[in-house]
C-alpha cells in the first residue's frame, strides 16, 4: 500500500522565475515532501548507528548543517578583510545580507548534483550488506513519498559536475531554463559560482566538464529541486528573487575565498562525530527543529576545533617579550612605525638579530588593527618549523591571556610524527573546560587558568592545517597556493584570514620566489598582511617582492627600488623604509672571513682534530658525500689525536625521521640557549660540552637552534654564506670569552690545476650552479687583504656584494677568472630561465599582466590541467613546492629471525595489518600504524636508481605478510643495518651515520 504524500506549506519571500511554475509564493499551496527523502550521506563507518542514529542522511539536513557551518565561521572566523570583500560580492557590501546569500549557497553545493536520479540509486550499491538492506528499506519509503526513481538505470556523472551545469538555472538564471532553449540573459554570477561549488570535492571543473555532465532532470526532479530550494531559502532568510542581483564574485580573490569557505564548512558539517544525521522516520518533518539543530551542533564544532577569531588586546613589547623586554634597534624601528593597515614588511638582519621576534609583534598588531584570526610562519625545512613551533607556542602562551586557548597546527609532510605537534595534541587532550576555546567571548568560569596552545587531532588530515588559526610550517604550502592541484584554493582561503610570515626568505631558488610573488599577489587582493624576514635579500629580490604586493593590489609602488634594511608597503602602494638606530651593538654584524684551500678530508680532519681542541667546530660541505667522506677520515683519526668518538657528530638528511629527530634534539640541548627562557639572555647553557666536532650538511644552516665557537663551510653562494656565518652569532653569550669579537669563518674550496677553484658541472642535480658559486669566490678573493682575513660589515659590505653578484653581468677583464666566469654565465642565465618557466607553467596570478582579473576558466583545475592525481598528465606540470632533486621515500624496517621490527634491537614489533582510517574500530590502530611508517621513513635520492645501480624501491624485497605495505617502497634491513635484498648490497644503514651507498668511480668534474 502507497502511504500518503505529506505536506507543508510553502513561506518563501519574494517571487522567483522557475518557482512560478510550482508553488505559489503569494498563498499557501501546499508543496510535496518528496524532497524530505533525499539522502546524502550513508553510515559508512557506524559511527550514527552505534549512537542509536539512522543509516543514513538526508540531503536537507547536510544542506542545512553546513549552512549553519558557513554562518559560524563567517561570524566567528573569517578575517576582517575577507568579511568585507565577500560582503562587497555577495551583498552589495551589506555583511548580514552576504552572510545569509553565502549560507545558502554552502547549503546548495550538493544540488542538484545529488538530487538526481542516477546519485540516488547509489545508495543501493554499498558493498557494506546492512547498508544495502537499509538501502532497499530507504528506497520503498523515497518512492512511496513521492521521489521518481523509477526507470532504466544510468551511470551517475560526478554530482558536483551535475551542480555546476544545473544549478544556475535554480538559482534564477533565465539564459537556459532548460537543456536548449534559450530564453534570456546570462547571469554570469551565478554561473561562475555554480561553478565553484562544482569544485567542492577539490578541482574546479572548466565549462566542457561542466557541459559533459549531463542528467536526466524530468519536470518532476525540477519541481523537487525547487522545492528543497524554497524550504532553504525561507529557514535562511534569502529572498530567493534578489539573489541573482546581489552575486557579483568579481575580485579575483573573492573565487578563491569562496571556494574555501564553501570546502571548510562542507568538510565540518559531513564529520559524523560532530553533526547527528536526521531522516523524516527520526526527526519528523518541523524543518525549523532541523534547522535549530544544525546551528547549535555547528556552533559547538567551531567551538571544539577552535576556530574563533583571534581578539588581542593592547601590550607593551616588554608585556609581550618578558624575556627580552629592551627592544632592539630594528625591533623598536618596527614598534616605532605603529603600523596599523594592511601591509608588506621585510625586514633584513643578521641571523640572531631578533627578526623572529619582529614577526611575533607584527601578527599580534595586525591581528589587533586589521582582525586577522591568526598567523602562519612559513619556514624552508620542517626540522625549522617545529623549532620555530615551540617558540611561537611560547608566545601565544604569553599573549593569548588567562582564560584562552588557541589552535597551533604543525604544517608540513611529517607533521604527523613531529614531537612539538604531540605536545600539542596531548595539551588538546587535557583540555577538558569547554569554555577555554572560545577566544572571542572569553566566557571560562575559571579565570585563573592558565592560557593554553594545542592541537586538534582533525588538521592532521590533508589539506587541513592552514585552516587552522595559528600554524607553522614550511614554505611549501605558499609555494603550492597558486598552483592548481586538489583543493589549491584552500590554501589560499586559510592564508588569506592571517599575517603570513616568510622566513629565510633569501634561501629559496628562483622557482620557488616566482611561486612566492603569485601567492603574495593572491594575499594582497584578498586583504592578507605579509612578514618577510631575512639575513639579507638581494636587491632584485626585494623590488620582485614589493612588486608582486602591489600586482595583488593593482597599484604601482611609491618607491619602486626600496633599499632597506626594514621596508613597509601598504595597500595603496605607498613605501616607508624604516632604518634602525646605530649603536654599539651594531658591532656584532662585523664577520671575519678567510679563504683556505680544502686539502682533502684526512688533512682537513687532522687540522680540525689538532687546532680546535676546545670549544664547538662546525663544518658544513654542500654534499652528503663530502659531510661523509670527512666525517669518516675524522673517525679515523679521532684515537690518535685524544678525541672519543662521541665528541664527533654527523648530520645530514639521509636518517630516518626517528633517528634525525633524536640527533636534533640532542645537538639542540648541547648547542643551543639556556633550557631555562628566564636565564637565556644573561646565562650560558649549562650542559654545553667543553668541545664538539660538528659534520654535517646544509641541515646545520637553517634547521637548528644552536651556535658554534669555529666555522668551516665550503664555497657556497654568498647570500647562504651569510646566513651560515650567522650561526657564530646566535647564542653569543654562550661564548663568553669571544662574544665581542668578529668570529672568523673559514671558507673551503678546491683548487684546480691553473689556481681558480674546481666546481661542478653545469646542470649538475643536487648542487649549487657554477657560475654563482666562482663569483662569490671571486668576490671574497678580490676583496680579500693580502695577510689578514676580509672583515664584512653588514648591511653596507653585504649588500654591494649581493648587488654585484645577482643584478649585474660578469665583469670584464682578460685574467683566468673572468674567462671562467664568461663562460659560465650563460649556462647560469638559462638555468634561471628553467626556472622561471617551470613556475610560470604552474602558477596562477590573480590579475593578467595587462590589469584584467582571472575568470574562473582559470582557475580550473582537473584532468585536463594538471591535477595531482592524474596519471595521464605530464609530470612536469604537476603541481610541485621545489625544484630540487627528486626523492622517494622509503619505508625501513628489521628482519629479525621470528618477527618484522621498527628498531634494530627488536623491542618494537611492526604492526603491518591494513586498518581502515575512518572506521571507528580501526582509526585508532591506523593512526599509530601511520606514525610508525612516518618515524621510519628515509628519503633516497631519485638519481640512485638506474640500470646500473640499485632497482626501482618499489620492486626491493618485502616482509611477508604486509598488506598495509602493498604500495610503499620498503627498505628490509638486518639488525647491523645491511639490506635483506641482495640487489641493495652496497646500501648500509645505521642511527649514527644514517644511510649510505658504496659509490661507483663518478666522471672528473669540470675544471
Amino acid at each position: 500500500m502507497v502511504a500518503k504524500v505529506d505536506t507543508l506549506p510553502c513561506r518563501v519571500r519574494g517571487a522567483q522565475p522557475l518557482a512560478q511554475q510550482g508553488c505559489n509564493p503569494e498563498h499557501d499551496a501546499p508543496c510535496s515532501l518528496a524532497w524530505l527523502w533525499l539522502w546524502a550521506k550513508t553510515d559508512r563507518f557506524g559511527l550514527s548507528r552505534k549512537r542509536g542514529g539512522p543509516a543514513w542522511n538526508t540531503l536537507l539536513a547536510h544542506c542545512l548543517d553546513t549552512a549553519a557551518v558557513c554562518g559560524e565561521l563567517f561570524d566567528h572566523y573569517l578575517a576582517a578583510p575577507v568579511r568585507a570583500r565577500l560582503a562587497e560580492a555577495f551583498g552589495a557590501g551589506d555583511v548580514a545580507t552576504a552572510r545569509r546569500v553565502l549560507m545558502l549557497l554552502a547549503a546548495a553545493h550538493d544540488m542538484p548534483g545529488k538530487a538526481n536520479r542516477a546519485n540516488q540509486l547509489r545508495f543501493l550499491q554499498s558493498q557494506n550488506p546492512e547498508l544495502a538492506t537499509h538501502g532497499r528499506f530507504w528506497l520503498a519509503q523515497a518512492k512511496a513519498h513521492g521521489l521518481p526513481l523509477d526507470g532504466l538505470h544510468r551511470p551517475a556523472p560526478p554530482h558536483a559536475h551535475v551542480t555546476a551545469r544545473y544549478l544556475p538555472a535554480l538559482l534564477g538564471c533565465t539564459c537556459c531554463t532548460d537543456d536548449t532553449l534559450q530564453n534570456g540573459p546570462e547571469l554570469e554570477g551565478l554561473h561562475v559560482i555554480a561553478a565553484l561549488l562544482g569544485g567542492h570535492h577539490g578541482h574546479i571543473p572548466n565549462s566542457s566538464g561542466i557541459g559533459a555532465a549531463e542528467c536526466d532532470l524530468t519536470p518532476a526532479w525540477r519541481r523537487i529541486h525547487r522545492d528543497l530550494l524554497n524550504e532553504l531559502a525561507r529557514l535562511l532568510d534569502v529572498d530567493l528573487a534578489e539573489l541573482p542581483a546581489l552575486v557579483r564574485p568579481e575580485r579575483p580573490s573573492v573565487l578563491a575565498l569562496f571556494a574555501g569557505l564553501v570546502v571548510h564548512s562542507d568538510w565540518i558539517a559531513s564529520d559524523e562525530s560532530r553533526f547527528t544525521y536526521r531522516t523524516p522516520e527520526t526527526a519528523g518533518t518541523d524543518t525549523d527543529l532541523w534547522w535549530h539543530s544544525s546551528r547549535t551542533e555547528a556552533a559547538t564544532a567551531i567551538r571544539d576545533l577552535r576556530l574563533h577569531r583571534w581578539q588581542p588586546t593592547e601590550m607593551t613589547w616588554a608585556e609581550q617579550m618578558p624575556d627580552t623586554p629592551l627592544p632592539r634597534p630594528a625591533q623598536k624601528a618596527v614598534i616605532d612605525a605603529r603600523i596599523a593597515s594592511q601591509s608588506l614588511v621585510l625586514v633584513e638582519d643578521t641571523t640572531g638579530g631578533g627578526k623572529t621576534e619582529i614577526a611575533q609583534y607584527l601578527t599580534h598588531r595586525l591581528a589587533l588593527t586589521c582582525g586577522y584570526h591568526g598567523a602562519y610562519f612559513a619556514l624552508p625545512l620542517r626540522a625549522a618549523s617545529d623549532q620555530l613551533a615551540r617558540r611561537y607556542r611560547d608566545y601565544l602562551t604569553v599573549i593569548l591571556g588567562s582564560r584562552e586557548a588557541a589552535n597551533l597546527a604543525v604544517v608540513h609532510g611529517s607533521a604527523y610524527i613531529s614531537e612539538i605537534s604531540r605536545e600539542l595534541q596531548n595539551a588538546s587532550a587535557a583540555t577538558t573546560d569547554p569554555h577555554l576555546i572560545n577566544l572571542t567571548t572569553c566566557d571560562d568560569p575559571d579565570s585563573h587558568q592558565p592560557a593554553s596552545v594545542v592541537l586538534n587531532a582533525w588538521y592532521e588530515q590533508r589539506s587541513r592545517g592552514l585552516l587552522s588559526c595559528f600554524g607553522v610550517g614550511t614554505i611549501d604550502q605558499l609555494v603550492l597556493a597558486p598552483q592548481k592541484a586538489r583543493h589549491w584554493f584552500l590554501r589560499l582561503y586559510g592564508l588569506a584570514n592571517k599575517t603570513v610570515v616568510i622566513d629565510e626568505a633569501h634561501a629559496y631558488e628562483l622557482y620557488q620566489q616566482q611561486l612566492l610573488g603569485a601567492a603574495i599577489a593572491w594575499l594582497a587582493d584578498a586583504g592578507a598582511s605579509i612578514v618577510v624576514l631575512s639575513a639579507t635579500l638581494p636587491a632584485n629580490q626585494r623590488h620582485a617582492l614589493v612588486a608582486a604586493w602591489c600586482s595583488g593590489l593593482q597599484t604601482k609602488p611609491s618607491d619602486p627600488k626600496p633599499g632597506g634594511p626594514i621596508t613597509v608597503v601598504d595597500n595603496q602602494g605607498r613605501c616607508r623604509t624604516l632604518t634602525p638606530a646605530r649603536g654599539k651593538s651594531r658591532r656584532k654584524h662585523r664577520t671575519r672571513v678567510r679563504l683556505l684551500t680544502d686539502p682533502g678530508p684526512n688533512a682537513l680532519a687532522r687540522r680540525l682534530l689538532t687546532q680546535h681542541t676546545t670549544g664547538i667546530t662546525t663544518v658544513i660541505r654542500n654534499t652528503f658525500v663530502r659531510a661523509e667522506d670527512l666525517h669518516q677520515a675524522v673517525l679515523d683519526q679521532a684515537e690518535e689525536h685524544g678525541w672519543n668518538p662521541e665528541e664527533i657528530l654527523l648530520l645530514h638528511g639521509r636518517y630516518f625521521e626517528s633517528d634525525r629527530a633524536h640527533h636534533q634534539a640532542s645537538l639542540e640541548g648541547k648547542l643551543g640557549p639556556h633550557p631555562d627562557p628566564a636565564l637565556r639572555a644573561n646565562s650560558a647553557n649549562p650542559v654545553r660540552p667543553a668541545r664538539l666536532l660538528l659534520i654535517g650538511t646544509q641541515v646545520l644552516e637553517q634547521s637548528l637552534d644552536y651556535d658554534t665557537d669555529h666555522l668551516y663551510t665550503d664555497l657556497c653562494p654568498f647570500d647562504l654564506l651569510l646566513q651560515r656565518r650567522g650561526r657564530q652569532w646566535r647564542h653569543t653569550v654562550n661564548r663568553p670569552n669571544h662574544r665581542h669579537l668578529a668570529p672568523l669563518t673559514h671558507v673551503l674550496w678546491t683548487s684546480g690545476e691553473d689556481g681558480l677553484p674546481r666546481l661542478p658541472r653545469p646542470g649538475a642535480p643536487g648542487v649549487y650552479d657554477p657560475y654563482i658559486l666562482a663569483a662569490t669566490w671571486h668576490a671574497l678573493h678580490q676583496h680579500m687583504p693580502a695577510h689578514a682575513p676580509l672583515t664584512l660589515t653588514s648591511p653596507a659590505d653585504t649588500q654591494r656584494i649581493l648587488t654585484a653578484l645577482y643584478s649585474t653581468p660578469p665583469p670584464d677583464g682578460d685574467t683566468p677568472i673572468h674567462q671562467m666566469l664568461r663562460t659560465l654565465y650563460p649556462h647560469w642565465r638559462r638555468r634561471l630561465r628553467d626556472e622561471r618557466s617551470a613556475a610560470e607553467g604552474r602558477e596562477l596570478w590573480p590579475y593578467h599582466p595587462d590589469g584584467e582579473p582571472i575568470t574562473y576558466e582559470d582557475l580550473a583545475s582537473g584532468p585536463s590541467h594538471g591535477a595531482d592525481d592524474d596519471p595521464s598528465h605530464p609530470a612536469h606540470l604537476a603541481a610541485r613546492s621545489r625544484l630540487g632533486t627528486p626523492s622517494i621515500d622509503v619505508i625501513g624496517l628489521y628482519q629479525h629471525p621470528d618477527r618484522i621490527t621498527w628498531d634494530p634491537e627488536g623491542k618494537e614489533p611492526a604492526d603491518l595489518q591494513r586498518y581502515h582510517p575512518y572506521a571507528d574500530q580501526d582509526r585508532e590502530a591506523h593512526r599509530i600504524q601511520r606514525r610508525h611508517f612516518l618515524l621510519n621513513t628515509v628519503r633516497v635520492p631519485h638519481y640512485w636508481t638506474g640500470p646500473n645501480d640499485l632497482p626501482h624501491p618499489t620492486t626491493w624485497t618485502k616482509p611477508e605478510p604486509a598488506r598495509s605495505l602493498s604500495d610503499q617502497p620498503t627498505l628490509l634491513l638486518t639488525p647491523d643495518g645491511h639490506p635483506v635484498d641482495r640487489r641493495l648490497a652496497h646500501l648500509t644503514y645505521t642511527p649514527q651515520t644514517g644511510l649510505s651507498r658504496r659509490r661507483r668511480p663518478q666522471p672528473p668534474v669540470a675544471s
